[in-house]
């Protein structure tokens, strides 16, 4: 079974996690302060600027020359004089003047944070509050922000300010901290993250993954599920992950199946609070790795399963548990490429096997009359 995402997937040319490893010399990856940087000191955001620079990613003269550009606090005048509010308000050859009057006494830092880089001129009281949103561009309902703290305060983000990385900048800092193995668990990461954005944002930072791992020396290593086999791992919590072959177990994990072909799929039965039976099959390149450093988070965090948010009905981004973790698991076997999965009874060796359908990752209702506590799976 080929990856479904193979153009997100390992490419021809690419090193792998395994490649890095074994390297004479790998680049040493910056070390993660915890999944969150809220709680990061000074000096930690040092080291890990520091670590980005030796690891050959970025330089000083780029850090540098980022930083001055940033500093530079463009249109800020210019935006709110080309405003149509603001003509209106104060005529076309007045509002110039009456708005680098208001930036030449502000204090070119961010009201909230107090960083002097990417200020914007925003809002104090936003134009939503107004019965007409042109009502609200007048010099004395404008402030300086930044463009992080600007961003978190609209209805769109509503982990805002929960760290202080933007989503550009927290979409490098996972790739590159953290190092997803694999474009999946990269958008798991991003949204245990609290990000909601689209995962063509996700597929379009994806694009440092292949760039690195085709470097020379490579800096970046993709999962290559074609040519490698893993152990799947289940938790106390009946979570599912995968790790290298051989890996020494943390307490509360089982070694389920040694050396499985990445090619592979695991099928496996959950029984409902209702009492009926779901079939589910993962393929092994759809298990999450339970082998990344996210702070205080357990292994097996990666483990969910993401909804959109709802804009219209004000509801939130969800993070459920991804099948069968929080369930409860009855049966479950190996399926090689071109096996089925076969529904049997535990019981009764003789009992003619009805074969299972195709299902999803997330599981799909069987019907039978086999007990839930006589169910067995058989793969062929």
């Amino acid at each position: 079974m080929s990856n479904p995402e193979n153009q997100l997937g390992h490419l021809p040319g690419e090193a792998t996690p395994q490649d890095i490893a074994h390297a004479p010399a790998p680049p040493s990856p910056p070390t993660a302060f915890g999944f969150h940087d809220s709680t990061w000191s000074e000096e930690e955001w040092f080291q890990l600027l520091q670590q980005l620079i030796q690891s050959g990613i970025s330089s000083w003269k780029d850090a540098t020359a980022l930083i001055l550009g940033h500093l530079n606090p463009s249109q800020v005048g210019t935006s709110l004089a080309s405003s149509e509010g603001f003509k209106r308000k104060y005529g076309k050859g007045n509002t110039m003047r009456i708005v680098m009057d208001w930036v030449y006494s502000q204090s070119g830092m961010c009201a909230d944070c107090g960083t002097r880089l990417e200020l914007q001129a925003d809002h104090i009281q936003g134009r939503e509050q107004y019965t007409d949103p042109l009502d609200a561009d007048f010099i004395e309902n404008m402030t300086l922000r930044c463009r992080r703290c600007n961003v978190v305060r609209r209805p769109s983000h509503e982990f805002g300010g929960l760290t202080f990385l933007t989503a550009e900048a927290a979409l490098m800092w996972i790739l590159l901290v953290i190092r997803p193995r694999t474009f999946r668990d990269y958008v798991r990461m991003c949204r245990l993250y609290g990000m909601t954005m689209s995962d063509i944002r996700m597929q379009e930072a994806w694009a440092m993954a292949h760039w690195l791992s085709r470097a020379n020396p490579p800096a970046y290593g993709i999962e290559d599920d074609n040519n490698y086999t893993y152990d799947i791992i289940l938790w106390s919590d009946f979570a599912i992950t995968r790790v290298d072959p051989g890996v020494a177990l943390l307490n509360g994990a089982t070694r389920l199946y040694s050396g499985v072909p990445g090619t592979a799929c695991l099928g496996f039965l959950t029984l409902q609070s209702d009492n009926r039976i779901k079939f589910h099959r993962q393929s092994v390149d759809f298990i999450p790795f339970s082998t990344y450093q996210l702070g205080g988070r357990p292994p097996q965090a990666l483990c969910i399963q993401y909804s959109a948010p709802d804009r219209e009905n004000g509801q939130p981004q969800t993070l459920a548990p991804l099948s069968p973790r929080n369930m409860n698991l009855l049966a479950h076997q190996i399926a090689m490429p071109g096996h089925n999965c076969y529904l049997t009874s535990a019981q009764h060796s003789d009992t003619t096997h009805q074969e299972l359908p195709d299902a999803p990752p997330y599981g799909k209702l069987v019907r039978t009359t086999i007990a839930p506590t006589d169910c067995r799976l058989l793969a062929k």
